[in-house]
């Protein structure tokens, strides 16, 4: 009963936070250019979901202080495989089981990770 209630709690989170993305647009998506717009419009949603399940889960260890401002870094291709298989160090196994972060969020994010606009060098 306790897992059902967390999990509609995150439901719940997720929902507004995708709602307060959409009104903020604050991280911009990079799609291909030969990406429909269908397509894109639901990479969109799956990446706004994917944010706010990186700033609940990853973002706390992850995210860099830049002139006052938070910055989400650029992950590699390589570095974002290896968090969706969970293998990329042993304080991620322990500290993101399944548990706490399904394989359909770590997809996800995964998806957020890939399509964020990459930073300025």
């Amino acid at each position: 009963m306790m897992n059902k209630t967390l999990n509609i709690l995150i439901a719940l989170v997720i929902a507004h936070s995708t709602c307060v993305a959409q009104k903020n647009k604050k991280v911009a998506y990079e799609f291909p250019a030969a990406m429909g717009e269908t397509v894109r419009a639901e990479f969109a949603k799956q990446c706004d979901k994917g944010l706010v399940l990186y700033q609940i889960n990853c973002g706390g260890c992850h995210n860099q202080k830049v002139k006052g401002k938070e910055l989400i870094p650029d992950f590699t291709p390589d570095q974002i495989k290896g968090y969706e298989i969970r293998v990329t160090n042993e304080k991620h196994e322990n500290s993101l089981p399944d548990e706490r972060v399904t394989a359909e969020e770590l997809g996800l994010i995964s998806t957020f990770l890939t399509y964020k606009k990459k930073n300025n060098p």
